[in-house]
C-alpha cells in the first residue's frame, strides 16, 4: 500500500512540475533573435544576436583563412539596450551634427 502511495505522490509531483515548467519554456521561445549580416565574401558572415527579454546584444564574427580556407571567429558582447520611456525617444546618440 505504501508503494502505491509513493508512486502516486511521485506521479502527481511530476505532473505538477510539467504543468509549471512547460509554459515557462514556451514563453522563452523567440527570446533570442538573430540576423545574418553580410561582410563581403560568400563564406564569411556575421550574426547579430539580440536577447529580447534582457536587451543584451552579441555579434558572432567569422573570418575565412587565406591559407587553408577554414573559418574561424568569435562571439563578441556588444552591450545592453535600455528601454525608452516613449516611442521615438533617442536612447543613444553619437557624432552630434554641427
Amino acid at each position: 500500500m505504501k508503494a502505491k502511495c509513493y508512486c502516486l505522490m511521485i506521479g502527481l509531483a511530476s505532473l505538477l512540475l510539467l504543468v509549471t515548467v512547460i509554459p515557462t519554456l514556451a514563453a522563452e521561445a523567440g527570446r533570442y533573435q538573430a540576423l545574418e549580416i553580410s561582410v563581403g565574401k560568400k563564406s564569411e558572415y556575421n550574426i547579430f544576436i539580440l536577447d529580447t527579454k534582457e536587451g543584451h546584444m552579441w555579434l558572432l564574427e567569422t573570418e575565412e583563412s587565406r591559407v587553408d580556407g577554414k573559418l574561424s571567429g568569435g562571439l563578441k558582447y556588444q552591450g545592453k539596450l535600455r528601454p525608452g520611456n516613449k516611442a521615438g525617444e533617442i536612447i543613444f546618440q553619437f557624432g552630434k551634427p554641427d
